[in-house]
């Protein structure tokens, strides 16, 4: 269950391709808690993926990819929640002003999704692909490493220092619906940054349009960061929010959950801010 990758910092890949994939519910979820802490003592950093193999991905990863992401916050560790890398898929191969690196947070241009992000001068490109195609030189990458309120779970690396205070995954469903949300949250909740790294790059092949069915137990899983939680998070709430923004800041402040609601996505925040 847990697989060590060979790099020359060792990383330490949960994944569940040698079990038996008709293994759901409650029991899937919480194999992930066990080998955590079954494992704990020897892990440094734990890499969580939504996808059966992370092999599926690896072969497209920017060089020295896991080092790369370490190097570029080993200096801010302590106060690091969860690390991602970035994905251009869907905006250079498929023609789609989206992003599917990040969670949108409650950020001022939340009902803005897909031109969000560094994808915030394309707006004018959604719906027309040839035009995207030629307007790429406007995507606006930050130089540096910058915080965020948390990424979609294709993959997202923290330290297993800061996976004890985060916690366990939830298992509000037979699926992995909104874990990336509430894990990202319970980051941000401990006073932790959540940290995109722009020059690193992953492939993520497992297209939405392809699947066989689409996302499973969305309402159960929505139930349950409401009652965890108590707001629900949804691009057709103002914000991405299912309270009102002061509300959240009240009930949240001295935490960085309401971080993100002061700001645009694309108003960067660096990690060595």
């Amino acid at each position: 269950m847990i697989r060590e990758l060979h790099f020359p910092t060792p990383i330490y890949i949960l994944d569940i391709k040698d079990q038996n994939l008709n293994i759901q519910g409650k029991y899937l979820l919480d194999i992930y808690s066990y080998e955590i802490s079954k494992n704990k003592h020897k892990i440094n950093q734990y890499c969580y993926h939504h996808d059966i193999d992370i092999n599926v991905n690896i072969d497209t990863f920017t060089e020295d990819y896991f080092n790369k992401l370490i190097r570029a916050t080993e200096h801010k560790k302590e106060n690091i929640g969860w690390i991602t890398s970035g994905s251009d898929s869907y905006y250079t191969q498929l023609g789609i002003v989206v992003t599917d690196t990040f969670r949108p947070g409650f950020h001022k241009d939340n009902s803005n999704w897909g031109a969000m992000f560094q994808l915030h001068k394309l707006n004018h490109c959604k719906g027309n692909p040839s035009r995207l195609k030629k307007n790429l030189h406007l995507v606006d990458y930050p130089p540096h490493p910058v915080k965020i309120h948390g990424p979609m779970s294709a993959i997202m690396m923290t330290t297993m220092s800061s996976m004890e205070k985060i916690g366990i995954c939830e298992d509000w469903t037979r699926y992995t619906m909104l874990i990336d949300e509430d894990w990202s949250l319970s980051a941000l909740k401990n006073n932790l940054w959540n940290v995109w790294v722009p020059d690193v790059f992953h492939s993520h092949p497992n297209r939405r349009h392809l699947r066989i069915s689409n996302n499973k137990w969305e309402a159960e899983a929505h139930a349950g960061l409401l009652k965890k939680w108590g707001f629900d998070t949804d691009g057709a709430y103002t914000q991405g929010v299912s309270i009102p923004i002061s509300e959240l800041r009240e009930q949240y402040a001295g935490t960085n959950v309401p971080w993100s609601s002061y700001r645009n996505s694309y108003e960067w925040e660096y990690l060595d801010d």
